[in-house]
């Protein structure tokens, strides 16, 4: 499991017939988790939440949904100056088909569990979201069933740039 509290945090995705990785360092560890683009746009959702942390609310949740498991990424405000981010498996993998059986959004086991500055977690997204929208030509992303999700970055960005100047 990746834990602690550190100034090393780096993220990045790799896009690839449908499938987005998202690669997560903590300090000198790294873990991957991957989400299919079949049924939702799971990057577009985390790059909503990573803006929502940034323009202050507590606690933003998204689902990274693979086949037949995946993660949720949970992210929260800790103190005025760091965030922490927890992942966790799903208790009840089969999101797929949620009606059949019931699913809920149980979590499992905690596979990360991290305190960072909350400046550099949010450069550390912003980066890793602006190479992404780097190399998406006219906003559509190679490898994935989505668009660049240009209105929650610049709402990120916004953000950030208030956080600059005061």
């Amino acid at each position: 499991m990746l834990s602690g509290s550190t100034n090393q945090f780096e993220v990045s995705f790799t896009f690839r017939a449908g499938w987005c990785r998202l690669t997560l360092r903590v300090g000198a560890e790294a873990a991957v988790y991957r989400a299919t683009s079949i049924e939702d746009d799971f990057f577009s959702d985390l790059v909503e939440a990573v803006a929502r942390i940034a323009s202050g609310r507590i606690v933003a949740s998204v689902l990274w949904g693979d086949e037949p498991g995946g993660v949720f990424l949970d992210i929260a405000r800790s103190g005025p100056d760091h965030a922490s981010i927890a992942v966790h498996q799903l208790g009840l993998p089969d999101w797929l088909t949620p009606a059949d059986p019931p699913w809920a959004p149980v979590r499992g086991n905690a596979l990360v569990m991290a305190r960072i500055p909350v400046v550099k977690f949010l450069t550390a997204f912003a980066e890793a979201f602006s190479a992404v929208q780097e190399s998406a030509p006219e906003g559509r992303i190679p490898g994935w069933g989505g668009n660049f999700p240009a209105a929650s970055f610049a709402a990120l960005r916004r953000e950030m740039d208030k956080r600059h100047s005061s």
